[in-house]
Parts: structure tokens; C-alpha cells; sequence
């Protein structure tokens, strides 16, 4: 039989294998329970992306810029508006007394202001930005090609050039008053010009609450600044179907 020594090691080392899997178990459950801190730099699951960016000292509107990807390096006018009007946006977002956690309804509303900036402002101005440059120039090339190609045939006619200078010269002529006539560059040049700077001039006058913005809230100066650009661009439209509208009748008269 064993003696009372032996009995004693058995039982202390029963208890002690016991004790530890009793606190390897514990840990287990803990690690399953508990869930790992984020790493350093990276967003908690539980905390929205306007109060981490808070956290990390940032004010409120750069937060809420930041959380719907509004932070854009200015490059050019119609950029630089843009961004200056999301900022006030954002500043007024973030100065309602009604603003409280969590930041959703407010960043839903920045989201649909980014898109409409994006689609319906800095896209349409760089167009008409763009456009207005190339046909002036085209306008331009027409012109001074025209008169360059007319004062040649005069020349060659007055100083009894063989006939196929003359003529040659007086079918460019031809040629580029018809493409100017199809194309009216000069007329396009205008209108594209007027609309960009229609454009630039709501955008300043809402960002210095001016003219028809003067002492108006938020949220009104917004929707009158949404309507005067939608309004812009439908008269834009409206003379482009117009002049399609011009150009098939032309085509179909002489095609009869």
C-alpha cells in the first residue's frame, strides 16, 4: 500500500493539473470574449468615422470633409470653388444645434452635395471651360486661314499665276467658310464662354452670400445655388437641340 507521503504527492499534483486547466480554460474564454484593441492608427468597430476623426484631434467639419472623401487638393478654378462650397457646407453641418452623434444623416447630405459638385458643377464648368478655349481658337484658325487663302488667289490672279493657284485657293476659301457656316465656332465660343463664367459667378456670389443669397439660411442659399447651375446647364442644352434641331433641317433642304 502507499504510504501517506505518496497519497499526499498524488493529490497536490492532481490539484495543480486541476488549477491549470482551470486557467488555461479561463484564458481561452477570455480570448474569445474579449476582442483585440484595433491596431494603432486604424478605426475602432463600435465608433463612427466622424467622432474617430474627432478623437484624433481633428474639428468637426475637417471630420466630416474627410469622412465623405471632400478633402481635395484644389487645382483650377471650378476645383477651388468646389472645394471652398464643401467646406461651408461642412462648417455649417457642423455648427447645427441639432447636429448630435451619431453623424449619419449629416454625412448622407454631404455625400449628395459631393456628387452634385462633382456631376452637375466642376464637370459642366471645365466643359464649357474647355470647349469656350477650342473654338475660339478654332474660330480663330477659320478666319485667318480664310483670308490668308483669299489674299493668295487675288495674287495669283493679278499676277497671271497659272489658273490652278486661283483655283485652289478660292476651293480652301470655299471650304472653310462652309465649315465655319456648319460648325459656327464663333457663336459656340460665346455661349460656352457666358455659361462658365455664369457658372464661377453663382459660385462666388453663394460663397459670399451676395446678390440673391444675401440673408438667406443654409439650406435655402443651397437650393437656390442647386437651381441657378441646373438652370445654366438647361439653357445650354436647350440652345445645343436647337442648333441640331437647325443643322437637320439644313441638311434635309438640301438634300431635296
Amino acid at each position: 500500500m502507499p504510504d501517506d507521503a505518496q497519497v499526499a504527492e498524488t493529490v497536490t499534483a492532481e490539484h495543480s493539473t486541476t488549477a491549470a486547466t482551470t486557467t488555461t480554460a479561463t484564458e481561452e474564454r477570455s480570448a474569445v470574449t474579449t476582442p483585440s484593441a484595433p491596431p494603432a492608427g486604424e478605426k475602432p468597430r463600435d465608433m463612427t468615422t466622424v467622432t474617430w476623426l474627432m478623437s484624433q484631434g481633428k474639428n468637426e467639419a475637417d471630420a466630416l470633409l474627410e469622412a465623405v472623401g471632400m478633402r481635395d487638393a484644389p487645382e483650377g478654378e471650378a476645383t477651388d470653388l468646389a472645394q471652398l462650397i464643401r467646406r461651408r457646407l461642412a462648417n455649417v453641418a457642423a455648427s447645427q444645434d441639432d447636429h448630435q452623434h451619431p453623424h449619419a444623416p449629416t454625412v448622407d447630405d454631404l455625400e449628395i452635395q459631393k456628387s452634385f459638385l462633382a456631376h452637375r458643377f466642376i464637370g459642366p464648368l471645365k466643359t464649357y471651360e474647355r470647349t469656350f478655349r477650342a473654338y475660339s481658337v478654332l474660330d480663330n484658325f477659320l478666319n485667318l486661314t480664310s483670308i490668308l487663302a483669299g489674299v493668295g488667289a487675288s495674287l495669283a490672279a493679278a499676277l497671271n499665276a497659272p489658273m490652278v493657284y486661283a483655283i485652289v485657293l478660292g476651293l480652301v476659301v470655299g471650304a472653310l467658310q462652309s465649315l465655319s457656316q456648319w460648325l459656327k465656332p464663333s457663336r459656340r465660343s460665346t455661349r460656352r464662354g457666358l455659361a462658365a463664367a455664369d457658372m464661377r459667378t453663382e459660385a462666388w456670389a453663394f460663397l459670399q452670400g451676395r446678390d440673391r443669397y444675401k440673408g438667406k439660411d443654409a439650406a435655402t442659399a443651397w437650393a437656390l445655388f442647386c437651381d441657378q447651375i441646373e438652370r445654366v446647364e438647361d439653357r445650354e442644352q436647350a440652345e445645343q437641340d436647337r442648333e441640331a434641331a437647325e443643322a437637320g433641317a439644313t441638311k434635309t433642304a438640301k438634300s431635296r
